[in-house]
């Protein structure tokens, strides 16, 4: 999104229904036209970065939230931080 990286864990992504049954819970929309790049992040997303709407100047500011801090990283392409969560999870915790 924008100039920015967010890398999130699987554990924040996925949605485990049952045992043997997990969904992805980000999705990219099937819309044509303008639409067609729209990803619906919902609350999976959302959860982890506070957000603030600037209605004037048609802009929205994302951060991490406190409780995620070392679950989840947002930086620019290029200077990913040396402490960034790892982007892997164990079959235990899907």
């Amino acid at each position: 999104m924008s100039d920015y990286v967010f890398e999130i864990n699987p554990d924040q992504y996925l949605y485990r229904a049952n045992e043997n049954k997990c969904f992805f819970v980000i999705h990219k929309c099937r819309l044509p036209g303008k639409n067609k790049d729209l990803f619906l992040v919902g609350d999976a997303f959302l959860r982890h970065f506070y957000s603030v709407y600037d209605f004037d100047q048609d802009q929205i500011s994302l951060g991490v939230n406190t409780h995620s801090q070392g679950k989840v990283s947002m930086y620019k392409p290029g200077e990913r931080p040396a402490d960034a969560a790892k982007t892997e999870t164990g079959e235990d915790n899907v």
